[in-house]
């Protein structure tokens, strides 16, 4: 029973106790015969055995409306329990910052043919602010339009036989077009943004909730791709929680957006068990690097460092 069905018997309960009050009453300032005191005794007599039959089962029923009500609120108690109990390691991997701010491997600069070809208050000043506009010497005969978004991107110096490391510094967003000219408003920095830096089309993308896997595992060397870190963020040399870091390792060893990797040494003695320290996630992949993002480590972790797939 409901607490709503409990508070309407214990409403019963008191109507009829305030009725046979009523009755008792006015059969005691009642003069009868004696026969039909008599007859009035046994009425009265009967009534009451009835309401207190009736008090009775509507006693019972408060009883079970509340001991049921207790039950109802103690399994919604353990069910919180047990949710708060699932989900009390979930929390978000992949922020908006991971997806939109870090680094890549480009491969080549020939597809980038959209570059900020001036902007407002250059002669005052050389980095762009948000809020700020710049132009561009593309426009509707290129396919622009009004309300398109844009991935600023500052390409850097070539990187070994990778490609070129490539920084997210912002997004933009087109406020005019003209035929061959456009006005674009910096929406959001998370870097220095200046003039000469390209444009690329911005594509939405999700953050991710989960788990980390950590790096507490059986110490093996297990199935799976296998590389190592081969540049931090900003060139750091030891590489801590939270920062971004370059594998070798992308699409074509099967490494996919969101997965984890864990960070291992070898040990010099021949046949020791291998050292497990640090543990990875993958926020951005290319055909054969990843950018990846330090979820935890027992110590800094530094370029040459060995990554394989998660085998928790």
């Amino acid at each position: 029973m409901s607490s709503k069905n409990g508070k309407m018997a214990r409403i019963l309960i008191l109507t009829v106790l305030r009725d046979i009050n009523i009755i008792g009453q006015s059969l005691e300032r009642t003069k009868f015969s004696k026969g039909a005191m008599m007859r009035n005794l046994i009425h009265k007599t009967s009534a009451k055995i009835f309401l207190s039959l009736v008090v009775v089962f509507l006693l019972f029923c408060l009883g079970e409306g509340v001991q049921s009500s207790s039950l109802d609120g103690e399994e919604s108690q353990e069910l919180d329990v047990k949710k708060a109990r699932l989900y009390k390691d979930i929390f978000p991997l992949i922020s908006e910052s991971d997806l939109y701010c870090t680094f890549f491997v480009l491969k080549s600069k020939k597809d980038l043919d959209l570059k900020i070809a001036s902007a407002e208050r250059t002669e005052e000043r050389l980095f762009l602010r948000e809020g700020d506009n710049f132009y561009l010497k593309r426009g509707q005969e290129d396919g622009l339009e009004n309300g398109q978004l844009f991935l600023i991107l500052e390409v850097g110096e070539k990187f070994k036989n990778y490609g070129y490391i490539t920084f997210m510094r912002g997004r933009a967003k087109i406020t005019d077009v003209g035929a061959n000219r456009a006005t674009v408003k910096l929406h959001k920095a998370c870097a220095p943004v200046m003039v000469g830096f390209y444009l690329v089309p911005f594509e939405e993308k999700g953050g991710l909730l989960g788990k980390d896997l950590g790096f507490d595992i059986l110490a093996r060397e297990g199935e799976g791709a296998k590389g190592k870190i081969i540049y931090s963020q900003d060139e750091h040399n030891l590489i801590g929680s939270g920062d971004w870091a370059l594998v070798n390792i992308g699409e074509e060893d099967g490494i996919q957006f969101g997965q984890q990797l864990v960070v291992y040494e070898r040990s010099k003695k021949k046949g020791a068990l291998v050292k497990m320290f640090g543990n990875l996630i993958v926020i951005n992949v290319q055909r054969k690097t990843s950018t990846v993002k330090v979820l935890s480590c027992s110590s800094p972790l530094k370029i040459g460092d060995l990554v394989q797939t998660h085998f928790k």
